[in-house]
Formats: structure tokens, sequence, C-alpha cells
């Protein structure tokens, strides 16, 4: 059903009465009714108004509800309220849904009357600017839940605005909770600061979320830094002011509530990185294919929403004005220009700002605007930054405090490993880099789902023997097209994740760890157990065969492992250096193998500490962490009805009778190892996405002739776990088609 078009009477009625108007000259009230159009909403339906054609809209009778298109914020609108499509500053416009709650009448009013009105009446200015602030409030409707007229008025009442510039401190560690926060634009980082002043980034927040209510709630002092990455509006809300609010209207606790403990799961479970929305691209090197990048990239990140890409060649174009792109950063052209380009970023999942190769007022309002700026540049060119970098980045003035990537790219089709990683990374404060082979949408797929915040980290756990099942393990995601956008583990899980990150495929993992732990055995190459059991000589042979002289910083896909210090009793993240190093360090069994040395430190195997280290992928980036575990908590292998004596051990292994069943001593070192971080594979296993625990208990840790079948038990049994999280759809959020592997899924079972 739907209400007749209102008659023009009705419609000036509606229009002269409105409370917003109150205040307003005669005289605009009469032209406001003389030019207002009448729109009729079905029982039920929706009405989209497109750009340019409506200005404000009144409800004439009726309910509905309005959401900002492309966002969450929703309000409740009732007869005589007044919101508007345009965007606060300059007038410059934004789409807005309009749904029908039963049969409801509007009148629209032009924006160019609005506008010429607003120019010559103070107190339609006024109300107009209260207007915009109440929609402004709207967008807190993720964390207040979606406001009605009279909650509206309740948070406006009690509301304090804050204006922060890049920079600006929000609140400091140790202040005291005097109120809640909630963002309304822009970015805010949150850092923990440490004793001698360090501070360490542990969180983002942007657009409809909430900040600073561990505080609020519990009454203790901030327990970390608050500051605005770019130009930042949020509303604040006292102690006193929120209290007031939940007794009119309890519900509010509840839906801050919700936001939180969701939060709290997140972080405690499948946490999701900050979401990034804004990227400005900048040329690090004089070659660097900056459009041809941003367009590519705009595509591959396609996947995850609506990407808008702006160069200042195109922003003239699509604004419709010559030359706004190079507004000086304090003139009306720059207020409308930012409000055009802010206003965009509600419908768009990501806004890709290209910048120009040198520093003029573009490249430097990209900077204001970014949430991470990616440092594009050739590897085979001159790693010094040059003049953008200098003038802009790498200057106690710098234009932006958002995090840096470094982008390296590669010729199209190159095989081989990168070399001089770090003489980039040297003069640059990146957080992370990444390599791009031109042409290889493997490599940009996954720049892309870091970006997003959907990276696949595959975490390997160590095992001994046991460990051959990653092989397999890595085949079968491989064949059902599961990315792996970072890899790590701890001991032969490192090893393992080291190769994948060499850009090594699963048959020659398979053919290499063939060769070393069945053919050269090193395992089996004993010395005088002075420091160690095993020879230096045996591990330092395969680890030149394995590694070489590759370092961390030059691979493929992003590689972390780690080990344990046993000066300090501290677990080391190793995520940079020589390859060779860590991946020893991590797999340097006590008393089996020498430890590594590093400045006066000795380091041995990581599980020690951490056996399956899935928080540390997570801390480092990964949105979707998949666990790989190859140990046991109930080892049969370690199931024995006595001792025997050291005779019947040597008699039984001289003449390998096999008879006698009883650990090695270097099974006992390696079970002995492992007991600490076994106990925490639970937790382990909880943070992570997915797990894959094949049935491998039947292997012996140190038998490394049983390779082959230890790779087609993970093999089989991880193809059937996959098959069936892509059944069920749970890798959807990757943004990949598995259309072919639910085809093979089908097929097989067929």
């Amino acid at each position: 059903m739907q209400h007749p078009t209102p008659a023009p009477a009705t419609l000036a009625h509606a229009v002269r009465s409105a409370p917003l108007f109150a205040g307003a000259a005669p005289e605009t009230l009469d032209a406001l009714a003389a030019a207002a159009v009448p729109l009729a909403l079905e029982d039920g339906g929706d009405a989209f108004t497109g750009p340019g054609e409506t200005g404000l809209l009144v409800v004439v009778d009726g309910n509905l509800d309005a959401v900002e298109e492309g966002a969450q914020a929703m309000r409740w609108l009732s007869t005589g309220e007044v919101f508007d499509r345009q965007q606060t500053l300059a007038g410059v416009s934004r789409a807005v849904r309009v749904r029908g709650a039963g049969a409801a009448r509007l009148a629209c009013i032009p924006c160019e009357l609005v506008d010429e009105l607003e120019a010559r009446d103070p107190a339609f200015h006024a109300a107009l600017r209260r207007m915009h602030a109440r929609q402004l409030l709207c967008r807190l409707a993720p964390v207040l839940g979606a406001l009605d007229g009279r909650l509206l008025d309740e948070v406006e009442r009690a509301a304090d605005w804050i204006y922060l510039n890049r920079g600006d401190l929000l609140f400091e560690q140790g202040d005291p909770a005097d109120g809640l926060y909630f963002v309304v634009s822009g970015r805010l980082i949150v850092e923990h600061v440490a004793a001698d002043g360090t501070a360490r980034p542990i969180g983002e927040a942007g657009r409809g979320q909430s900040m600073g209510e561990m505080a609020f709630f519990t009454g203790a002092p901030r327990t970390a830094r608050a500051s605005a990455i770019r130009d930042s509006v949020l509303v604040q809300f006292t102690n006193a002011e929120f209290d007031a609010l939940v007794s009119a209207r309890p519900q509010l606790m509840r839906s801050v509530a919700a936001g939180l403990v969701e939060r709290l799961n997140r972080a405690n479970a499948s946490a999701v990185p900050a979401r990034v929305t804004n990227l400005a691209i900048l040329p690090a090197s004089p070659g660097a294919p900056v459009a041809a990048f941003c367009e590519r990239l705009a595509a591959a990140l396609s996947a995850f929403g609506p990407v808008l890409r702006l160069s200042s060649r195109t922003v003239d174009e699509m604004v419709g004005e010559p030359g706004i792109a190079e507004a000086p950063e304090e003139s009306p052209e720059s207020a409308r220009l930012l409000a055009w380009v802010e206003a965009r970023e509600g419908s768009h999942r990501f806004v890709l700002f290209e910048a120009d190769a040198h520093p003029c007022a573009w490249t430097r309002r990209c900077l204001h605007q970014a949430d991470r700026v990616l440092l594009l540049a050739r590897a085979d060119e001159d790693p010094a930054p040059g003049e953008l970098e200098r003038a802009l980045l790498n200057h106690p003035r710098r234009v932006t405090d958002a995090r840096q990537w470094l982008v390296l790219v590669h010729p199209e089709g190159t095989d081989r490993l990168p070399r001089g990683t770090r003489r980039w990374l040297a003069p640059r404060g990146v957080e992370t880099h990444h390599h791009l082979r031109w042409g290889d949408a493997g490599d940009l797929g996954r720049l892309a789902r870091h970006l997003a915040g959907r990276a696949v980290a595959l975490v390997l756990g160590g095992g001994g023997a046991r460990g051959f099942a990653h092989i397999g393990m890595l085949r079968a995601l491989r064949e059902a097209g599961v990315p792996v956008d970072m890899v790590g583990g701890t001991s032969m899980g490192a090893s393992i994740a080291a190769q994948i990150a060499m850009g090594w495929s699963p048959e020659k993992i398979e053919e290499m760890n063939r060769r070393v732990w069945v053919k050269i055995r090193p395992h089996k190459m004993y010395t005088i157990p002075v420091i160690s059991i095993i020879s230096t000589r045996g591990s330092d042979r395969i680890g030149e065969m394995l590694y070489g002289d590759t370092e961390i910083e030059d691979l493929w896909t992003p590689f972390f492992c780690v080990s344990s210090n046993l000066s300090t009793a501290e677990l080391m993240v190793h995520r940079k250096g020589s390859l060779l190093w860590a991946a020893t360090a991590s797999a340097s069994l006590p008393g089996a193998a020498q430890p590594v040395l590093h400045e006066g430190n000795l380091l041995c195997d990581g599980a020690l500490l951490n056996n399956l280290p899935t928080d540390v992928a997570r801390r480092l980036g990964g949105g979707l962490v998949i666990a790989a575990e190859v140990s046991v908590e109930d080892d049969a292998q370690f199931l024995c009805d006595r001792i025997p004596r050291v005779g019947e051990i040597l008699s039984d292994r001289f003449f390998r009778r096999r008879k006698i069943k009883f650990p090695s001593l270097m099974e006992l070192a390696l079970r002995a190892s492992m007991l600490h971080s076994a106990h925490n594979e639970r937790t382990a296993l909880a943070n992570a996405d997915f797990a894959l625990r094949p049935p491998i208990d039947q292997f012996a840790m140190m038998d490394f002739s049983v390779m082959d079948r230890v790779v087609e038990v993970g093999y089989e049994y991880a193809r059937a776990e996959v098959a069936a999280w892509v059944a069920r759809g749970a890798l959807a959020e990757l943004g990949i088609d598995f259309g072919a592997a639910r085809e093979a899924v089908a097929a097989h079972a067929g």
C-alpha cells in the first residue's frame, strides 16, 4: 500500500512546521515550502535518492529509516524530522537509502536552494549545522544501536565534540579514565608505552568504533596511549553523561558491552587485524610503476569490496573542477575536496590514493588521508630514499604517522630469490615489506589479503620425523587452492616453513628432505658427547644444502620461526637475518645438537617454550591462521613395561633385532623438550581458525626412514579436512573462487 502524493498545502505545512527550521526567517520558510517536491514510499519499500536529485528530505507523515550508503550508520525518522543527503562540508552530496517502515510521504527540497538560503540566513545556517552534527552522530549506530529522534536528542545534548589533527594526542597512558570516546571520522592508533619510552602499536580505531571502554568500565587509568593517524572527529561522553544516558536508555549499556565483548573475542580467538581503508601509494624509486600497480592492486582488492582509485587527474575529472587536487590545504577548495573524498569512503572498502612523483599538494593530501602508506620500488634500482621520501617521510616534521609498507617489484617470471633487501629496509622505518613478481597473480593476491586483514598464516609445529606430515598437508592445501600468505613454525616445522617461504613446491621439499634425512642422515652422525651428541659437521652440511646464504628478508613469502633463549628463558622470534642461522636455532635440540650463539646468549629448540606459535602468527598480521600440529599429548612410544639394561639395548641395535621397544636418547630428549609447550598447544590451537592434526601417532619421532608414509598420511588427512572447509564455505572471506575445488570434491565423492 502507498499513501497518495501529499497536496501542495500539506507539503508546505510540513516544511514550515518542522522543528529543525524553528527560528529561520519567514522568507526562508516561504522559499523552502514553495520548492518542496512530493515523494511517496511504498509500504516496506526502499527508495534510493541518487546524486544531484535532492537536498533536504522532510518526513510529512509515516515512519522510515535512513542508512548511509555503504555504511552501518542508521537512524529512525518519524513525522516532522528532517535529514539530508549532503556531506557536512561545503554541501557535497552523499547517497542515502530511505526505507519505509509502512507507507510514508516525504517533501524533497533541492540542494541548490538549500545552499543559497544557508548563505543568506544565519539561523538557517545554524539549523543545518545542527542537522549535520546529528547525522554524524548516527554513525555511532554500530555501538549505540539505531537512533530514533528522542535518543538522538539525548545523545546530542550529552556529546562533546573533539577535533584532532594528525598526530594530536587523545589520551596518554596512565591518564584517568574520564570518559568514553566514539570515532565519527578519521583514524586513531593505540600504543602501549614501555618503561624506556618506546611505543608498541596494539590496535587502531576507525569510523563507528568506540575507544576507552576498559578504563571507563573499570575506573582504572588508561592502559595505552591514543593519537590521531589522520585528521579525525570524535564525540566524548563523560562518565556522568554516559551514566545519565544509560539511566534513560538501559539498552545502550547492552549495545556498548556487546561491541566490547565482540572485539575481545576477536582479539582472544580469531582476531582480525585493524581494518584498513585508505591506502597511499608512493614511488620509492624512479622507475616504480605506480599507475599500473594501482590498477592491478585495485582489481585484486575488489574481491573484498568496492575500490575507488584516485589520482590527481581522476580527482579533477570526477569532481568536475580542474586543479582541485592541487588546491592549497587551507583553501575552500581543499575543504570541498576532503568532504567529497570522505563522502566516498563510506561506500568503498578501499580508497587508493595514487601519489605524484614529487612533493606537491596532492601527494601531501594522499599521505594525510592514508591508513597505510605503500612505498613502491623496482628492486633493481638504487635503494637509497629519493627526494619524495626525504621531504615527506624521513623528516622530523613528516606528513603522516600512518604505518609504511615497502613493496619491491621484481621482473616478471623470475624464479630466483631476491637479494639485498636489507639495503632497502635499513634507511626506512617500514613496518613490513613484500616482494612482488610483476604479473604474478599469486604475489599480488597475497599483498591484497594482507591489506584486507585476510592473510592466511600457516603455522607448522615441531615433532621430529612426524613433521614430514607438513609436506603432505601443504600439497593438499595447494591442490585445493588455499594460499599461504605467511608461514612460520618451530623445530622441524620451522625447517619446512623456511622451504615453503623460499618458494619451493611440495614435490621439491619432499625430494630435498628425503635426500637429507633418509640418505645423508645427519642425525646419525655422532660425536664425542661434550657439547652435543650430533656432530656439527653434519648439521652444517645439510643447512648449507637447504638454505645456503639466504636472508629471511629475501624470502618470497613472509616467514618467522621461534627458538628458546637458554640464557634469558625467553622466546626468540626470528624475522630477519640468516635463514640458516634462524632455522638451525629453532631445531637445536638441547643435548643432541649444539646450541646457536647469539650476542652471548645460547639459543636452542623453540619447542621448549612454544611448539605451535599461532600467537606469533596472529601478532604478525595473520588474519586467518591454520595450525598444523604433529605432536601428541599421550604418546604410545613412551609406554613401556620396564627399562631395559644397557647391554640389552646395545645388543638389540648392534644385531638389528628391533625387539626392544624403548625410546632412544634422542627421542627422550625431543619428547622432554616438547612437554612444556605440548601442554600449551590446546591454547595454541584455540587461537587458530583451522586446525590440522593428522593421525601420525604410530610413527616414531626419530624414525626418518618412514618419511614417504608420513607424507602420505598428512596428505590424505588434510585433503579431506580442506575439502570440508571449502564445502561449508568456511574460506569465503578470502575472496577466492573455490569452484574448481568443490567440483573436484564432488567428483571424488561420486
